[in-house]
């Protein structure tokens, strides 16, 4: 541990869910193609359309899917344990449907202190899920972090007043300089734990 994480602890972990505490795994392409999405973010594209409703069931489909299948990242079981044990608060925020959220936790057993999802709050890049996450763990910003993989769980994180860590992987690089914090493995989180 360098001694500039020395001193820096946190005692709320907000995480995002696809691709940092699972891998989901979901066939965006084929998500774009059968609902005619023509831009990048299928969520805004969906929330722009006229058949939205009809539209996020089909998402839906393929999240619960999606979940069932998922595997857990390297080390986040026992980080959520180490949380645990320390008494900090820790849960997710995503952009995905509830029911992928209670899948996963079901199916690994995760005790987590609250599940924040698109059914609860403007998603992500809003900061308003990370403030709902905040209210429900009564924590300040400062006494929080946000750890995803994605530009949008750094902004969130930001406007939301948090610290942010992103979880390298081989498409995200070119979001580092945005994070306050740059990991390869979520055991490297042990350094934040009081």
């Amino acid at each position: 541990m360098s001694a500039e994480y020395s001193s820096i602890v946190f005692r709320a972990y907000v995480f995002d869910m696809d691709g940092t505490l699972v891998e989901f795994n979901l066939p965006f392409d084929r998500i774009r193609e059968e609902l005619g999405i023509k831009g990048r973010y299928i969520l805004e594209s969906i929330m722009e359309d006229s058949k939205r409703e009809e539209k996020l069931e089909i998402l839906k489909e393929y999240e619960v899917r999606a979940a069932k299948k998922a595997k857990l990242m390297p080390y986040a079981r026992e980080i959520l344990e180490l949380l645990e044990d320390a008494g900090c608060r820790k849960g997710i925020v995503t952009r995905n449907c509830r029911e992928s959220v209670e899948i996963i936790a079901e199916k690994f057993g995760l005790n987590l202190d609250f599940v924040i999802t698109r059914d609860d709050a403007p998603p992500k890049p809003s900061p308003e899920p990370i403030k709902l996450a905040l209210r429900i763990t009564n924590a300040e910003p400062n006494e929080a972090i946000t750890v995803g993989d994605y530009i949008f769980d750094v902004m969130a994180g930001k406007l939301a007043g948090t610290k942010t860590a992103l979880l390298l992987n081989d498409k995200n690089e070119s979001f580092a300089e945005q994070a306050d914090y740059v990991i390869k493995c979520l055991s490297e989180l042990q350094r934040f734990i009081p």
